[in-house]
């Protein structure tokens, strides 16, 4: 009996999660291997806070519409994932203590 109410917390719960879209850019000036340590970093965080379906994609350097930071160019990093509603809080707070993002938003997909 405790088996199955078990079961329909972790359907219900399941349930409550949504999916998710980050795209993060990152400064321009740093080296391929710095770029993967941070992609890692988030990707682990991701997976600590019992994220699902993570995926994460590298769009490559772009040209900003307007300078950030006196960068005229950042790279762009994608990160799609299905996780509960207090994410977006978790990422924000990691977002703007990391030197090396500019700019970042999260927001819920369909």
């Amino acid at each position: 009996r405790f088996a199955r109410i078990v079961l329909k917390e972790i359907r219900y719960n399941n349930l409550l999660d949504n999916s998710y879209e980050t795209i993060y850019i990152l400064k321009p000036d740093l080296d391929e291997d710095n770029i993967l340590a941070i992609v890692q970093k988030y990707q682990q965080l991701l997976f600590s806070n019992n994220c699902h379906n993570i995926f994460v994609y590298d769009k490559g350097r772009k040209h900003l519409a307007y300078p950030i930071q006196k960068y005229h160019d950042g790279i762009y990093i994608q990160a799609n994932y299905t996780a509960s509603n207090n994410i977006a809080k978790i990422l924000n707070k990691s977002f703007k203590i990391d030197e090396n993002v500019m700019r970042h938003f999260t927001v819920k997909t369909v």
